[in-house]
């Protein structure tokens, strides 16, 4: 399996003034999920200083979310460009409403798996931005099916986020499963 998709904005009718490129590629092999994310930034911004951290709230970061087909529950992973992580887990989409409604904390949803314990990040600087490459475990069986989107946060001194993501979404929300690309499980 092996698929490459670009980061747009797909809910608007054209890139907002400052948004960057960038790339994402997906594989599968050897029970693992890997994303290599190239990304244009001409201002490569972060704060983050440990895992487990609300990185979003940092500065840049590039978000992982992926889901098995048929299930309600998804995961999400982050990693900033000097490394760090964050992995959450959703048992299905009522968890990310009551934290956008402040009934419950995003902590709540740091995930607990062992699985994701183990999950690999790396980031490092580029000529042209940085490049992210996250390996998730995920055990499967080829013809499986998986949604997966990579989302990215992009900071700059003096104005709010520019978001963007390879999934085809009508809004701005990363948390839609249903628009995230369907990928079939194959060993390359």
């Amino acid at each position: 399996m092996h698929l490459t998709l670009p980061l747009a904005q797909s809910w608007l009718p054209k890139p907002e003034e400052g948004f960057r490129p960038g790339t994402a590629d997906f594989s599968w092999s050897n029970d693992h999920l890997v994303l290599v994310a190239d990304l244009a930034d001409d201002e490569v911004v972060t704060t983050a200083s440990a895992h487990q951290q609300r990185l979003w709230e940092h500065g840049d970061v590039l978000e992982l979310f992926v889901q098995r087909v048929g299930e309600s529950g998804y995961r999400e992973y982050q990693v900033s460009p000097n490394g760090f992580t964050l992995a959450l887990s959703y048992p299905d989409l009522s968890g990310v409403a009551a934290v956008r409604s402040g009934e419950r904390q995003i902590d709540e949803f740091f995930s607990r798996d062992p699985s994701d314990a183990s999950f690999m990040a790396q980031a490092e600087l580029t000529a042209t931005g940085w490049r992210a490459r996250l390996s998730i475990p995920l055990s499967g069986s080829p013809g499986e099916g998986i949604r997966v989107s990579c989302c990215r946060y992009d900071a700059g001194a003096g104005r709010s986020h520019i978001i963007s993501s390879t999934s085809p979404h009508p809004v701005r929300d990363f948390h839609r499963p249903q628009d995230w690309r369907e990928m079939i499980l194959m060993e390359e």
